[in-house]
C-alpha cells in the first residue's frame, strides 16, 4: 500500500518536480548562489589562515611549558573542519535573507568556546579566525545577493 502510495505521488508530482529541476539547472542564480558558497567557504578559509597565521606564529614563539602547549592542543582541535561548516551556514543564512539564524550559529559557536577563555592565545586565535569567517561569508552572501538582483539584507 506504502509502495503504491509512494508510485501514485511520484506520477502525480513528476511533472512540477522536472519543471523545478529543469528550471533550477538553466538558472544563473543557482550558478551564482553555488559559485559563492564555494568561494565563501574554501576562500574564507584560505583568508581566516591569512589573519590568524601571526597568531599561530606568537604561539610557536611562546617559550616551551604548560600556555605553549595548551594553546596548540586548542589551535589543532578541529578548527579547519569547524571553520568550513561555520562558513557554509553562514553564507546560507546570509544569502537567504536571514542574519538572525547567522547570529545563532555564532552563539553557538561562542558557547562551544568558551571554556577555552583562559588560554590567551588560543581565545585570539578563534576570535581572530571567527571574525575572518564572518568578513568571508558575509561579503560573498552580499555579492552574490546583488548579483541575483536580491537587497543586500
Amino acid at each position: 500500500m506504502v509502495g503504491l502510495a509512494a508510485l501514485a505521488g511520484v506520477w502525480i508530482g513528476w511533472a512540477a518536480v522536472s519543471k523545478l529541476v529543469r528550471e533550477l539547472l538553466l538558472s544563473d542564480k543557482l550558478t551564482v548562489m553555488s559559485s559563492a558558497l564555494l568561494i565563501a567557504v574554501f576562500g574564507g578559509g584560505a583568508f581566516v589562515k591569512l589573519t590568524t597565521d601571526p597568531v599561530v606564529d606568537e604561539i610557536y614563539n611562546l617559550p616551551n611549558g604548560t600556555n605553549r602547549d595548551s594553546a596548540l592542543a586548542l589551535i589543532r582541535s578541529g578548527g579547519r573542519s569547524i571553520g568550513l561548516i561555520e562558513r557554509g551556514l553562514l553564507f546560507a543564512f546570509l544569502a537567504a535573507g536571514k542574519p538572525e539564524a547567522a547570529a545563532l550559529v555564532l552563539a553557538a559557536k561562542a558557547l562551544a568556546r568558551a571554556p577555552v577563555d583562559h588560554v590567551n592565545h588560543a581565545s585570539k586565535y578563534f576570535l581572530i579566525g571567527t571574525l575572518a569567517s564572518v568578513s568571508a561569508s558575509m561579503a560573498m552572501s552580499m555579492a552574490a545577493r546583488t548579483a541575483v538582483g536580491l537587497p543586500v539584507f
